[in-house]
């Protein structure tokens, strides 16, 4: 049972309970509360549960507390359960439990969540269900979940108690933050290996999700196959499509396939594929889901038919697909095997009768298979997988995976059952990727390298050569000469500003995203400071600025930067020179779960026919438009990187508008 499921079961106790209680003995207990009102905190304490209500609640460690509105002192005894008081940090009955100790354990940040759903839920009588963050008297910040209930005078109808359970939801509220980073950084992977990875929902038959290096492997891109949920079978040779349709019984019992066929590319050449298949079954056995991982073995495949050109490859893909199936007794020896035993192991099974098969496996996995072996041995039907390393009859180490099952019990088998498969391939597949990501890492840090020697080495000659046309412009008169070194300091900008989107492109591309407090009024000044010559260069266009930031706002702060300043920047720069007064609006305004930024300008604007286009790399409207072609490019990057969206519309003439929308990353 979830944790949530426990909390309103509890609630549900919690809110009969007091129903039940409320005159007969609640406020007993309340008169005499007041009553010791004057006496030591320590001696307030009192238990307010039955003690079989308290033990469920240590049981499930969910507490319970009372707030009482016919009191208006914050400081007066309310009531906590003992559960309640180790959730907050405090011995039972350590302290006197009351409204203002309560909101003071509340993390300041949340406080006045806190208090706008409490006074929403005793005006509206509504539920009360929130999660706040507490800061325990050592120190700690942990996050609970609390549910409460108004309880009103049933005959005036005047709220009495507010009664509640809560729950501490630390390690859950990790363990989900663990995941999103996890999964962010396996986003990251799927987009960069070579090899395709893709998910099929087998019950409805379609394409969840493909990584794109379908491309590369394929021909055909994504949208295509999200288009086509047959496509990948399509592509197959109809010679080989059986391969594909044996592996279909093997993944409804739940195994993992390893299989090999050929595809015809877009381009129409025969290539071919290897993958693995892993099934997804449901509590009662049907298969729900595949995943898969393919990739493109057409060079060694090609190799492997120059040296094998008798053999036959249907057959020999069939052979390597086909399990292992051995029975063997308490003692370890074996009593039967498939015929596959000698195709997989090199060893009939004549030669292996009386042997002890665990000696037969590699040193360091015996511990391992001896310890599978005394677990299945525990009761009758145990199951247990492994994979180890076995020596052939050739002396070569082979991986083999299997699962054993206890049947000493069945007559007809009388024995430990196994089945298993030669995975030697796919342990080579992994440790192949394994040494690519290191190749990959190895990548990464030159490209490092090369970034810094970018931004430092080829940034400051240009530097340099600014300052000499500068000062040269100020010795000389002659109109000829200034024109010139106004031209070459024109040309020496344009390649400082590629170099600066190259860098931007790079830090985009490859630096993780970071949550961080978003000060939108200190990046717009940044930018401002960044841009007011470029401002002055253009003609004097005006930039004003509007922020309702009421909210706090977590996000990437670096990657808003970029975005801000590159939409701002094109807006100076392609003002209408036709326009008497030029002008860029920015308009930032903050919910709770998202900001929204709108950049609005009365300039050249963009014509209908380009705006599929303008998110494209190096893509320029026309010949006479300056920039590297790389800012909206890097804009709409950034964007994706904190899952945000964007908006355009432009008219040629008139202006152009970008709306963007980026989610709170703390929500």
């Amino acid at each position: 049972m979830s944790c949530l499921a426990k909390l309103y079961i509890l609630f549900f106790v919690i809110k009969l309970s007091c129903l039940f209680y409320q005159t007969a003995y609640f406020r007993p207990m309340k008169a005499k509360l007041q009553n010791e009102n004057n006496k030591d905190s320590s001696a307030n304490y009192v238990p307010n549960l039955p003690y079989h209500l308290e033990l469920c609640q240590k049981m499930a460690k969910i507490g319970s507390w009372e707030l009482d509105l016919s009191v208006e002192d914050p400081n007066a005894p309310q009531y906590w359960s003992d559960e309640t008081y180790r959730i907050l940090g405090y011995e039972p009955g350590a302290i006197m439990p009351c409204y203002n100790t309560f909101l003071h354990s509340i993390h300041p940040d949340d406080r006045a969540a806190v208090t706008t759903a409490a006074e929403l839920s005793i005006k509206a009588g509504r539920e009360y269900d929130l999660e706040q963050r507490h800061i325990l008297p050592n120190g700690r910040v942990i996050t609970t979940r609390s549910i409460g209930q108004v309880i009103f005078d049933s005959n005036t109808g005047v709220p009495l108690k507010l009664c509640g359970a809560m729950k501490d939801i630390t390690e859950k509220k990790d363990a989900d933050n663990a995941l999103e980073q996890a999964n962010k950084q396996m986003a990251i992977l799927f987009e960069k290996i070579d090899e395709v990875l893709y998910s099929v929902d087998m019950q409805q038959y379609r394409l969840l999700q493909m990584s794109p290096a379908c491309e590369k492997v394929y021909g055909y891109t994504l949208s295509e196959f999200y288009d086509n949920n047959n496509l990948w079978m399509d592509v197959i040779l109809e010679e080989d499509k059986h391969i594909i349709h044996e592996s279909d019984p093997l993944m409804r019992r739940g195994e993992i396939v390893v299989n090999e066929y050929r595809i015809r590319h877009k381009d129409g050449s025969i290539r071919w594929l290897g993958g693995t298949l892993t099934p997804t079954l449901d509590h009662a056995g049907n298969l729900i889901r595949i995943d898969g991982l393919c990739s493109d073995i057409t060079a060694r495949k090609e190799a492997e038919i120059a040296v094998k050109d008798s053999e036959k490859k249907f057959r020999t893909l069939i052979e390597n697909s086909s399990d292992g199936i051995a029975v063997t007794s308490i003692d370890r020896k074996l009593i039967f095997a498939s015929n596959s035993m000698l195709r997989i192991t090199g060893y009939s099974p004549d030669e292996l009768l009386s042997i002890d098969m665990a000696f037969l496996f590699h040193h360091e996995d015996q511990k391992l298979l001896l310890g599978i072996g005394e677990k299945i041995l525990e009761q009758p039907g145990n199951t247990a997988k492994f994979i180890a390393r076995f020596r052939r009859k050739e002396g070569h180490w082979i991986w083999l995976e299997g699962v054993s099952q206890n049947l000493l019990h069945e007559p007809s088998v009388g024995g430990l059952i196994t089945n298993f498969r030669d995975i030697t391939e796919r342990i080579q597949y992994e440790e192949a990727l394994s040494s690519a990501n290191k190749h990959l890492k190895k990548t990464y840090n030159e490209l490092d390298r090369f970034v810094y020697s970018v931004s430092h080495d080829l940034r400051a000659p240009l530097a340099s050569l600014l300052g000499v046309i500068e000062f040269t412009q100020s010795e000389t008169n002659e109109s000829e000469v200034i024109e010139n070194l106004s031209m070459m300091k024109e040309s020496v900008n344009k390649l400082d500003g590629f170099i600066l989107d190259i860098l931007d492109y790079s830090r985009n591309s490859r630096a993780e995203v970071k949550a961080e407090k978003v000060n939108f009024s200190e990046l717009l000044s940044e930018s401002m400071n960044n841009l007011k010559f470029m401002s002055s260069e253009n003609r004097n266009v005006t930039v004003t600025s509007t922020i309702d930031d009421n909210h706090t706002f977590y996000s990437d702060s670096s990657r808003l930067k970029i975005i801000i300043n590159n939409l701002i920047s094109n807006s100076i720069r392609y003002c209408n020179p036709n326009t008497v007064s030029p002008w860029v609006s920015v308009v930032i305004s903050i919910e709770p779960a998202e900001a929204t930024i709108i950049v609005k300008d009365n300039g050249v604007g963009i014509d209908k026919q380009f705006h599929e286009k303008i998110f494209n790399m190096f893509y320029r409207v026309s010949k006479s438009s300056v920039g590297s072609g790389l800012g909206l490019y890097i804009v709409k990057e950034a964007i994706d990187k904190i899952n945000g969206t964007i908006e355009m519309t432009s008219e040629s003439g008139i202006g152009t508008e970008f709306k963007i929308k980026v989610p709170n990353l703390n929500v």
